[in-house]
């Protein structure tokens, strides 16, 4: 079992790892999550592994043990408000602005294991299937390389693919493979997936027209969420969208953003400029 003295070590390093703020109720998550990694690295527990690191110094270990605190928990079509908003109002909006031909360039910002492009990939086909649809490149970000090779195998479980798909697109999207689901070629090739950590700059990743970063900044304290959104908004176009979680509301924590279809759905405000 973690000390209290090892989780305020580990809790500084998520912190300045990662951004992600871990209270003191959070000991024995953080002892779970920590468990089978310390199995894997033949110590007894986890308050034996982070002895280890302290003794060792290990960095790459430190990063082990950051990865295994990052949220997964996620479904397809996550809040299907959401996803109808942006099928029915955010992204015709973002194309009638744009030429015929130009490419929509979307971010899917702590995509975890990827159900969240997968489903942008899903619903941008199926629009365009009904002529609502325009060219465009889907960019899917995570600071974990265990999600991120996940999401990039295409492949889920019974269990996960029967969170959010209806039949009808389980059917018309995917193929069986074994026990698992595997999603189709053309839409693993319309997502592009990279390790980023939302705590560096992201200008040279854009500009973007839309960025979901939805349900990650809530991990965050207010001064981490305030100057990630504004690096999300250097990376954005001047008309562009942000979405976030269905419960965020970060609208008052800087100028970048103004609110547009809703408060968790933002628009950049193309009259801010960041600050040297």
């Amino acid at each position: 079992m973690l000390t209290e003295a090892q989780f305020a070590i580990v809790a500084q390093e998520a912190k300045q790892r990662i951004g992600l703020a871990l209270t003191h109720e959070r000991l024995a998550f953080v002892d779970a999550r920590l468990t089978p990694l310390a199995r894997r690295e033949n110590c007894a527990c986890a308050g034996e592994l982070i002895s280890m690191i302290q003794r060792q110094g290990d960095d790459m270990l430190w990063h082990g043990v950051v990865d295994a605190l990052v949220m997964s928990d996620t479904h397809f079509f996550r809040d299907r408000a959401q996803f109808r908003a942006l099928s029915e109002t955010i992204i015709p909006d973002l194309l009638r602005g744009r030429p015929a031909h130009a490419r929509l360039r979307v971010w899917s910002a702590g995509c975890a294991a990827g159900q969240e492009p997968y489903s942008l990939a899903i619903l941008l086909e199926e629009m365009r299937e009904e002529g609502r649809g325009g060219l465009v490149d889907i960019l899917a970000t995570d600071i974990s390389s265990r999600l991120l090779d996940k999401a990039a195998s295409g492949l889920f479980s019974q269990f996960e693919v029967q969170r959010g798909l209806s039949i009808r697109r389980l059917i018309a999207h995917f193929e069986r493979v074994g026990e698992m689901w595997r999603i189709a070629d053309r839409l693993r090739a319309a997502v592009r997936f990279e390790t980023h950590n939302l705590l560096v700059d992201a200008a040279q990743l854009g500009p973007f027209d839309l960025v979901l970063c939805r349900n990650v900044l809530s991990s965050f304290g207010e001064a981490d969420r305030r100057e990630t959104l504004e690096r999300i908004a250097a990376a954005m176009s001047e008309d562009g969208v942000l979405v976030l979680g269905a419960e965020e509301d970060y609208a008052s924590l800087t100028g970048a953003f103004e609110p547009a279809h809703g408060a968790c759905v933002m628009r950049r405000n193309a009259y801010w400029r960041r600050a040297a």
